[in-house]
């Protein structure tokens, strides 16, 4: 029985399941924004919430939590160095879902996944280093 459960399930299978919400999170890291149906939004949220509050505090157990999620090194280091001090004094509640409204081609819910708090992305030394060169 059902009674009391929330969660939400997609029929891929477990391993597609886990891997359409890697693919996401990792989408989501990088861009900051992402837009997808309401109910992977809703699946999302709770995942981000986690590795967030995982980001805030830089330990060897943090890193390799979100290495066996993520499996990004790079969007990991970045994670600590920008997402987890930008919302370092805050207790969660990171995410917000904003409802679009329905896609025309099949009338699914669209919404779109958006940091509740600023968080700026700190622009590479490297690139800059470059511009200055040429």
């Amino acid at each position: 029985m059902r009674h009391g459960m929330k969660k939400i399930k997609f029929d891929y299978g477990r391993d597609a399941n886990r891997m359409l919400m890697r693919k996401l999170a990792v989408s989501f890291l990088s861009k900051g924004r992402l837009q997808t149906t309401l109910a992977k939004a809703k699946v999302l949220r709770p995942y981000l919430e986690k590795m967030v509050s995982k980001m805030k505090i830089k330990s060897e157990a943090n890193k390799n939590y979100l290495l066996k999620f993520l499996g990004d090194q790079e969007i990991i280091n970045t994670g600590f160095d920008t997402i987890g001090k930008a919302l370092s004094s805050v207790n969660g509640g990171y995410v917000r879902i904003v409802k679009l409204g329905m896609r025309g081609t099949d009338g699914a819910q669209i919404a779109k996944i958006e940091w509740v708090y600023p968080v700026k992305k700190v622009k590479d030394e490297k690139s800059n280093s470059t511009d200055k060169t040429s």
